[in-house]
């Protein structure tokens, strides 16, 4: 190889490994798709006695994302996105997530209303909505306005 391969060679490795780290260090290049609640409202309660329940919601590997106001069944609560405790989570991909929603359970394990595989397609083109709806457990509405949907828009009911 001549030397005047190697100069331009080396070059090219130098200006690759300089853009690399560059673009590496702007966090603002993955851009996560955030996802908020924009309504619930649960129809039953897993306790036993007349106390008031802690709902929740959790990805498999985050953290519980208490839902503080959601106390009373057959109400409808609705959500600004703007809360302390929003976001839900974040997609940064098309990578689904195990997720659910849940209530502390003061003397057992946590009561399930629900799990499921939480996917950015599971939102729709018109306005980034997921509705989820699980009979005689809960309807809620979620909002992810960066995911891309692979779907037509239609709910999931279970």
């Amino acid at each position: 190889m001549s030397l005047r391969c190697r100069r331009l060679s080396s070059r090219v490795s130098c200006v690759f490994l300089a853009l690399c780290m560059f673009l590496n260090s702007l966090p603002g290049l993955v851009l996560a798709a955030v996802v908020t609640l924009d309504s619930i409202k649960i129809y039953k309660t897993h306790e036993w006695l007349d106390n008031k329940p802690t709902v929740y919601f959790k990805c498999q590997g985050e953290n519980k994302k208490i839902l503080p106001d959601v106390k009373e069944k057959n109400t409808t609560y609705v959500f600004k996105g703007e809360e302390s405790w929003q976001p839900l989570t974040e997609f940064l991909g098309t990578k689904c997530k195990r997720c659910g929603l849940y209530e502390e359970d003061t003397f057992n394990s946590d009561d399930v209303f629900d799990e499921w595989e939480f996917c950015p397609g599971d939102f729709a083109d018109n306005d980034g909505k997921y509705i989820r709806k699980t009979k005689k457990e809960f309807d809620a509405t979620f909002l992810c306005p960066k995911c891309k949907s692979g779907r037509t828009g239609e709910s999931t009911v279970i």
